[in-house]
């Protein structure tokens, strides 16, 4: 596996996490507010390390059109 594989792995499933938090059609109960600005707070962390991957390993990605 390249680290450009890894990365598109990595970016994917995180991809897939943060929008299966956020899914709106799901019949629960809502989040205190502290508990939603703990998960802003740790997605951003892992967006902040896919960044931080990326530009580390010079994986050069195209733009979805």
């Amino acid at each position: 596996m390249t680290a450009t594989e890894k990365y598109l792995k990595m970016n994917h499933c995180f991809i897939e996490l943060r929008d299966a938090i956020f899914e709106s059609d799901v019949d629960e109960a809502d989040e205190p507010e502290d508990a939603e600005k703990s998960i802003m707070y740790a997605l951003g962390i892992l967006n902040q390390y896919l960044d931080f991957y990326k530009e580390n390993n010079d994986i050069k990605t195209r733009e979805k059109k």
